[in-house]
C-alpha cells in the first residue's frame, strides 16, 4: 500500500484538540507549574514567617512626679507675691507670703505673758530660798511688782510680830524674875508666859503659812510657764504657715488672678507646679491586654507631635502596672501602664533633635512576642468560628453599659 494513504491532510490536523494542546502546552504548563510552586511556598511560609504581635494603646508624656497643688493652710490676705504664670521656680522657694497681723499680735501678748511669769519665777525662787534658810537678813533683788509687793507685806508682818515678840520676851523676863523673889503669883507669871509663847508661834506661823502660799503658786507658775512654752511653738510653727514655699522644682502653671492684697481661704488652690522630673510615658490598656504585659515588657512610641515616617519612634521599656482598673467620665475601663524611656528627644537624618515635651499624646506599641503567620491565622479563625467567643464589638457594647 501507498505510505500517503495513511497521513491526515494538513487541514484537518491543525483542528484537531491534538494539535492545540501541542502548540500551547509549553506556556500552560510552565504558568500552572509556577502557581503550584507559589501556593507551595504560601503555605510553607505560613510555619516559618514569624512577625511581632504587639499591644497597642494611646497615651501621653508626663513627669515622673505628680503635679503639686500651690494652697494656702490658713485664711488671709497676701502680703507679697513673687511668682508668675510659666515661671521657673526651686524647691523651697518663697512663692507669696500672708499677712500676719493677727498671728503677730497674739504672739506679742504671749512673749510678755512668758517675761512676766519667768520674772515671778525667779523671784519666787529667792522668796523660797530664803524661807527655807529662813534668813531675811539681806533684801532681795525682786523683779516682778506682784511678788515685790508680798514681800514688803511679809516683812512689814514679820518686822510687827518681832517687835511683839521682844516686847513680851522682856515682860516674860520681868515676870520670872519677880516670880524668883515671890513678888508675883504663879498665875501671872504663866499669863505673862503664854503671852510670849503665843506672839512666837504667830511669828513662826506667818513664815510658814506665806512658804506655802509661795510653794504652791511657784507650781501653778511652772505650768502656766509649760502651757505659754508650747503656746509659744504653736505660734512659731503657725508662722510657717503665713510663708508658702515651693515644696518640688519646676514651673508655676493655672495661677489665679492674684495680688497683693487679695483675700484667700484655707485650702483654696491658686495654682499648681508642674515638676522638672524625668518624662515618663503614661498609657492606658484595655483589660483585655493587660494580661500579656509585664515590668520590662519593650515598647516603641509614636508620638503625634512628629512624623514617625520622618523622625522614627521612641523607645521604652514598662516600668509599673496598676493593680487596680480606672474608668473616668463612663468611658471603657483601662489599666494605666507607665513606661520609661530610653531618650528624651527624637532626631531627624541631619541630626536636628526634638524635644518630647510633657503633654504630648502618643501610641504606643507593646511588643509580647513573634508568632507565625499560621498561629495568627488560627487564632483568628478561631475566633471568628468559636462561638463561645464573645465578638469584640457587642464586648464593647456590654462594656459602655
Amino acid at each position: 500500500m501507498d505510505s500517503d494513504k495513511y497521513i491526515f491532510p494538513k487541514e484537518i490536523i491543525e483542528n484537531t484538540a491534538e494539535y492545540h494542546f501541542h502548540s500551547h502546552n509549553s506556556y500552560t504548563k510552565v504558568i500552572y507549574q509556577v502557581i503550584l510552586v507559589v501556593l507551595i511556598a504560601a503555605f510553607l511560609a505560613l510555619f516559618l514567617i514569624k512577625v511581632d504581635v504587639n499591644v497597642k494603646s494611646t497615651g501621653l508624656f508626663r513627669p515622673t512626679a505628680e503635679r503639686n497643688e500651690i494652697k494656702p493652710l490658713i485664711a488671709g490676705r497676701i502680703d507679697s507675691l513673687f511668682i508668675k504664670e510659666n515661671m521657673h521656680v526651686k524647691a523651697g522657694q518663697v512663692l507669696l507670703t500672708i499677712k500676719k497681723e493677727n498671728i503677730e499680735s497674739q504672739d506679742a501678748l504671749n512673749q510678755f505673758q512668758q517675761t512676766d511669769v519667768k520674772d515671778q519665777l525667779h523671784d519666787l525662787g529667792l522668796l523660797i530660798n530664803a524661807y527655807r534658810r529662813n534668813d531675811w537678813s539681806k533684801k532681795l533683788p525682786l523683779k516682778s511688782g506682784v511678788y515685790g509687793q508680798q514681800y514688803s507685806f511679809f516683812m512689814q508682818r514679820v518686822t510687827e510680830a518681832k517687835a511683839r515678840y521682844q516686847l513680851a520676851y522682856k515682860n516674860y523676863e520681868r515676870y520670872a524674875y519677880l516670880f524668883k523673889r515671890k513678888a508675883v503669883s504663879a498665875l501671872e507669871y504663866d499669863e505673862m508666859k503664854l503671852r510670849k509663847d503665843n506672839v512666837f508661834n504667830e511669828l513662826s506661823l506667818i513664815g510658814e503659812e506665806q512658804g506655802n502660799k509661795w510653794q504652791t503658786e511657784l507650781n501653778q507658775l511652772n505650768i502656766q510657764n509649760q502651757q505659754l512654752d508650747t503656746r509659744d511653738r504653736q505660734y512659731e510653727e503657725e508662722k510657717e504657715f503665713y510663708t508658702i514655699k515651693a515644696p518640688l522644682t519646676g514651673t508655676v502653671q493655672q495661677l489665679k488672678g492674684i495680688q497683693p492684697g487679695s483675700s484667700i481661704s484655707a485650702n483654696e488652690i491658686l495654682g499648681e507646679i508642674s515638676p522638672d522630673s524625668g518624662l515618663i510615658a503614661e498609657t492606658y490598656v484595655q483589660p483585655k491586654d493587660i494580661g500579656l504585659l509585664k515590668v520590662g515588657t519593650k515598647a516603641r512610641f509614636q508620638i503625634d507631635a512628629y512624623n514617625y515616617n520622618e523622625w522614627g519612634m521612641a523607645t521604652g521599656k514598662v516600668i509599673s502596672i496598676s493593680s487596680d482598673v480606672f474608668m473616668e467620665n463612663g468611658s471603657q475601663p483601662f489599666f494605666k501602664v507607665r513606661c520609661l524611656l530610653d531618650k528624651n528627644n527624637l532626631k531627624l537624618r541631619n541630626g536636628y533633635q526634638g524635644k518630647i515635651k510633657k503633654g504630648m499624646t502618643l501610641q504606643a506599641r507593646f511588643f509580647v512576642t513573634r508568632r507565625t503567620l499560621f498561629q495568627l491565622l488560627y487564632d483568628k479563625a478561631d475566633d471568628w468560628l468559636n462561638p463561645n467567643v464573645i465578638p469584640e464589638s457587642k464586648e464593647n457594647q456590654v462594656s459602655s453599659r
